[in-house]
């Protein structure tokens, strides 16, 4: 016995040693202390020596021994060094795995064994990456042991994942047989794919079952930041709890971060929240909340951009203010969603229970009730249960009902968009109806429209829509429709309610598809009736269309009518328009007419656009009078234009003459629709006339007949003033030196100013005056002063004229000439005090000497047949001298015409008198008739001449001859040459028949004066 307790060292070591030999485990130890109750090795190496799996400074067991039994009771080491390896999975410690007892089968549980470690390091290579873990303590392992677990990784890869800088130091207790935790683990980097985190921070506080089969417990997070393609989180923390088994895990999470920037949005925070599972199933139920949330500016911009969509159109004002709310409630935004998230062996699945999203602007939307909203991640499954709304901050109210049965590929949604409101125009869609299967769908509903459009509003704008789409295209109404409205003002017009048949151009009335955008509208015939301020108003055409493809629209033979009785008229033959970038478009075939303004257009043909607001026209056109009689002949305006304004039209136009292409004046229009009134300005600058160019017949057929071969310069201005059927014009002309060709004679030298009270009509003021140079009817007069009034377009006024005359004056009596009708036209000219000698002057009658003062009338008729005078007479005041101051021979006159001349060269008279009958174009009778006739100083006297003398002699002389030749005629009878030759046979004949009747003193019956 005391032999063996000396050897007891020798004997223990042969024991371990063949022990260690038998399982292959090579070691190498001292025994520095060895009895029945404490064994202490020091400098302990299992292992290959080289390269130990395992050292030791030193270990020592105290034990009690039992008749039946040996039990270690403590396990102290001092520095402990090892090292292992994963493979496939489990944990390797090299030679030293071949010291461990088999499994027993039996549940794992602590030993009750008193543990102190000084300083324990296992050197654990994961196949990832180095991780020295560390572990010093003591205490009963069963119950009460008290310690502090380390471990660092300087990188550490994990499936996807690397891991830097990971260090952890845990407090590990033990308490009735369940190990417990309770310390932190960080790691400076962690990069799993595109996901990288950085100085995470994670408090643990775990607690296991005896048996090590379940646990519990939590882990508080702290991040400063996490990035991934999705976006970055700034300062992610929170907590997560975890309770479970090898079978199942489950718990709560919390988490909150900082600020939060991702692709679509950024936040102020994000927090998820809620119950997760892990086993057979991975499961998360819990809700996910943004606050402080914002879209990104760029989409805001874009989504701005969509601000002037519609301009001039209703829906302008609903778009500006949907924009706008969007654009607030994207600035400023949170809220929170409920999921649930399901991942199986076979399928992953999302359902949305509900989502609340509150804008600082006063926006909502919310999606909730009934099952949700589920999604299959695999192959993208969609059910779909639930109510969707939005509403608040500018936002339309909506409320849809949606759901899709599981199984079935449509979903369908009805709902009601509440009345939107924007600055006058109004949006409501009623029995709102749609479905979506797949990538296609369909939306029918009910839409009524209001609000204002460029210079004007629509309201009660209302049609049936449906919409059809795919995944190549989208359709709006591919069938013909009705839509009615009950008012539109537009430009100071209103229609009154009216439905109207559209039709699809194509297709669809709207098509969005690969190609860009097609379709249109076509109308058949429309007609629409209204007002524009008190006048009726009433608008048809023969066809119409829009091609939304080549943003082009067409409407063909527009007609409108504003008024009642005269109405004004507008006609278009063609109008064709685009709208690609602003509205313009050319014109064909325009004609129209103001109300009772007798000028009508015609043969309209150019172009028109839109310029902020305002529709601007500009093109050529003709000028014509409407009245049946035309007062001037049609012009041409080769460059109008004209401007409509809030209802108000402002036009201009310069015309000349079709035939020469000569300018004759502009025009300046300005009209209020709605008042139905409005004026023009003629300007007429200057109009030259030409005996070889243009004339006034081809500006107006009314001096047809009148005047002709006109020259001269005729300038001036006028204003048409219209307010309903009522039309006023005045006007101011000149005519300056003028020259023209009349029926009572040529005309030199006409200057005359012209007011008229009515320059539609021709109608001047009284009183107007013309200056007359020259006005040759057969004999000239010069200087003369005319005083007239137009009353119309074809009659004169005429008060009175004077012209100076041989010493006297020509004086017009007043009357009427009426140039319209065939009947007679009178003009009664007096001759006052008319001086014989210088009339003879005046005629160029130079062997003619007079003397003596002539009054008298001279009435003058005009008709279809031409002009003639009717009882014109001149009469001598007082008597008078006549005599020839010529030359004559015998040889010329013979000798009883010698001796007759030389008793009758010159007469004393004591009674003259002319009378005229006879047209001025044809035979004028001319009856003349002198007595009291005594031979004058510078005659011869004889026998037969006393004898003459004695008698009382009375010449009644008839002259037939053209008006323009009886200057002639009146020579005659001034030369005594021409009354000797025509008169002396007949005086001697008489003379021998007064002897042989003894009857002296007696007229004969061939001398009476004969009609």
């Amino acid at each position: 016995m005391g032999a063996a307790w000396l050897q007891r060292r020798t004997i223990a070591r042969g024991f371990v040693d063949r022990e260690l030999a038998r399982r292959g485990v090579p070691a190498r130890y001292e025994i520095e202390q060895l009895s029945p109750w404490r064994q202490r090795l020091v400098n302990v190496s299992i292992g290959d020596p080289r390269d130990p799996d395992l050292v030791a400074d030193w270990i020592e067991l105290r034990t009690s021994l039992y008749p039946w039994r040996a039990e270690v009771l403590v396990a102290k080491a001092g520095k402990v060094r090892a090292r292992g390896r994963i493979v496939n999975g489990a944990l390797s410690m090299g030679s030293l795995d071949r010291l461990l007892p088999p499994p027993s089968g039996k549940p794992f549980s602590l030993p009750r064994l008193i543990v102190d470690v000084a300083d324990a390091q296992l050197r654990l290579d994961t196949g990832g990456g180095l991780v020295v873990l560390g572990l010093s303590g003591k205490g009963m392992l069963a119950d009460g042991f008290a310690g502090t677990l380390r471990a660092d990784a300087s990188r550490l890869r994990i499936a996807d994942c690397a891991l830097e800088g990971v260090a952890a130091r845990m407090q590990v207790g033990i308490r009735h047989g369940a190990p417990h935790l309770d310390g932190p683990v960080q790691a400076a980097r962690i990069a799993c794919a595109d996901t990288h985190v950085t100085q995470l921070r994670v408090a643990v506080r775990a607690a296991l079952e005896a048996s090590l089969a379940r646990w519990k417990g939590s882990a508080d997070l702290d991040a400063a930041a996490m990035d991934s393609p999705l976006g970055q989180l700034r300062r992610l923390r929170g907590g997560i709890g975890f309770d479970g088994d090898g079978a199942r895990t489950e718990g709560s999470v919390a988490l909150r971060s900082g600020a939060l920037a991702a692709a679509q949005v950024s936040a102020g925070s994000a927090a998820i929240s809620g119950r997760y599972a892990f086993g057979g199933t991975a499961a998360f139920q819990g809700e996910v909340a943004l606050e402080g949330a914002a879209l990104p500016a760029s989409l805001l911009g874009r989504v701005a951009g969509y601000g002037n969509v519609g301009q001039g159109t209703p829906v302008a004002p609903l778009v500006r203010r949907l924009v706008h709310a969007m654009g607030e409630a994207g600035r400023a935004f949170g809220g929170s969603a409920a999921l649930e998230l399901a991942m199986h062996a076979d399928r992953t699945t999302l359902r949305v229970r509900r989502l609340d999203l509150a804008a600082r602007s006063g926006a909502r939307l919310r999606f909730g009730q009934d099952t949700g909203l589920g999604l299959d991640l695999r192959d993208g499954g969609l059910d779909l249960a639930g109510q969707l709304s939005l509403g608040g901050g500018g936002l339309p109210d909506a409320a849809v009902r949606l759901s899709r049965r599981p199984g079935s590929r449509e979903l369908r949604g009805t709902g009601l968009v509440r009345p939107y409101v924007a600055d006058g125009a109004r949006l409501e869609l009623s029995g709102l109806d749609f479905s979506v299967r797949g990538t296609a769908g369909d939306v029918r509903t009910a839409m009524t429209l209001s609000g204002p459009v460029r210079g004007g509003r629509v309201d009660g704008l209302s049609m049936p829509l449906l919409v059809h789409w795919d995944a190549q295209m989208l359709a709006v109404n591919p069938q013909c429709s009705m839509i009615g409205f009950s008012h539109v003002a537009m430009g100071g017009a209103v229609l009154d309610g009216d439905r109207l048949k559209l039709c699809p151009l194509g297709p669809a009335m709207v098509r969005w598809g690969p190609h860009g955008l097609a379709g249109g509208i076509r109308l058949a015939q429309p007609e629409l009736k209204g007002s524009v301020g008190d006048s009726a108003l009433r608008v048809a055409a023969e066809a119409a269309q829009l091609d939304l493809a080549a943003s082009r629209f067409t409407v063909t033979r527009a007609a409108a009518r504003l008024g009642g009785d005269r109405p004004t008229r507008l006609d278009i033959g063609q109008l064709d328009g685009s709208f690609r970038s602003g509205l313009s478009g050319e014109f064909d075939a325009l004609g129209g007419q103001i109300g009772a303004v007798p000028l009508q257009l015609s043969e309209g043909k150019g172009s028109w656009h839109v310029e902020n607001g305002d529709f601007l026209l500009r093109g050529s056109f003709t000028l014509a009078d409407a009245e049946a009689a035309a007062r001037f002949e049609p012009l041409a305006a080769p460059n109008g234009s004209l401007r409509l304004h809030d209802g108000k039209i402002d036009a201009q136009a310069a015309f000349v003459s079709p035939k020469h292409q000569l300018p004759v004046g502009t025009v300046k229009i300005a009209h209020d629709l709605a008042r139905a009134e409005g004026q023009a300005l003629l300007d007429v600058p200057g109009i030259r006339f030409h005996m070889d160019g243009l004339q006034p017949s081809d500006l107006t057929s009314l001096t047809y007949g009148v005047i002709a071969d006109v020259d001269g310069l005729v300038a001036g201005t006028g204003r048409f003033g219209w307010s309903g059927d009522t039309v006023a014009s005045t006007g101011h002309f000149t005519a300056t030196d003028v020259a023209l060709a009349a029926a009572f004679g040529p005309v030199q030298g006409l200057t005359t100013q012209l007011d008229f009270t009515d320059l539609l009509n021709l109608r001047s003021a009284p009183g107007q005056t013309a200056n007359i140079a020259e006005i040759n009817p057969g004999v000239p007069v010069r200087g003369g002063v005319l005083r007239y009034q137009l009353l119309d377009s074809r009659r004169v006024r005429v008060e009175g004229a004077r012209w100076p005359f041989a010493g006297g004056e020509l004086v017009l009596d007043p009357t009427v000439l009426d140039f319209d009708v065939a009947g007679e036209r009178r003009l009664t000219f007096h001759v006052k005090g008319a001086d014989a000698a210088l009339f003879l002057k005046e005629m160029a009658f130079d062997n003619l000497d007079a003397t003596g003062t002539f009054d008298g009338t001279l009435p003058m008729i005009f008709d279809a047949r031409g002009g003639r005078i009717e009882g014109g007479e001149l009469r001598a005041r007082t008597g008078g001298h006549i005599a020839y101051v010529g030359e004559v021979s015998r040889q010329d006159v013979g000798f009883w015409g010698n001796m007759a001349f030389q008793a009758l060269k010159s007469l004393d008279y004591k009674d003259l008198t002319i009378r005229m009958n006879g047209p001025l174009a044809g035979e004028m009778i001319t009856d003349i008739g002198f007595s009291g006739v005594s031979q004058g100083k510078g005659t011869k006297s004889n026998f037969l001449i006393r004898r003459l003398a004695r008698l009382p002699l009375v010449f009644n002389v008839r002259i037939s001859a053209p008006f323009r030749q009886l200057l002639d005629s009146i020579q005659s009878w001034y030369d005594p040459r021409r009354l000797i030759e025509r008169n002396l046979p007949s005086l001697i004949e008489e003379q021998n028949r007064a002897q042989e009747g003894a009857k002296p003193a007696v007229q004969p019956r061939e001398s009476a004066p004969v009609p």
